[in-house]
């Protein structure tokens, strides 16, 4: 099992980096080692998504179930197929002095406890990589 908390300052405004993260639909066109990405239902601010991964030899697709919650500025994900237990992903978007403060919450139970013991060395550079990704977006969006 793996328990991160990840926070990073951008410089954008919260509802901006909020958008571009639950902009789902658009993940595999610029973020590393996202292959794919897809909403395959919406209803309201509820959203099933499959995203295709790979990192180093492995690769698979997710089903997550994600809440939007805009007025919250906040999304949680929760796994609900592909090769883990459990997943979930809790983000919230903060006003700071500088921009925004990005707050990241991941639970990760993965089947296979040789990559989870790999990836638990590598996650906090992932997840941050993720966010640089997110950031560059904005720079390029507003």
């Amino acid at each position: 099992m793996i328990d991160i908390n990840y926070k990073k300052i951008l410089n954008h405004s919260p509802i901006n980096i909020y958008e571009i993260v639950s902009d789902i639909d658009f993940y595999s066109q610029f973020i590393s080692g996202c292959i794919s990405s897809e909403i395959i239902s919406r209803k309201g601010n509820a959203i099933e998504a499959i995203l295709g991964l790979k990192y180093l030899l492995m690769s698979g697709n997710f089903t997550s179930r994600v809440t939007l919650d805009p007025k919250k500025l906040t999304i949680i994900s929760e796994g609900i197929e592909g090769p883990f237990n459990s997943v979930l992903t809790k983000w919230s978007f903060d006003e700071a002095d500088d921009g925004v403060l990005v707050n990241i919450n991941l639970s990760l139970d993965l089947n296979n406890k040789i990559f989870e013991s790999i990836l638990k060395r590598n996650l906090k550079k992932i997840i941050s990589q993720v966010v640089l990704s997110f950031e560059e977006r904005a720079d390029i969006l507003y």
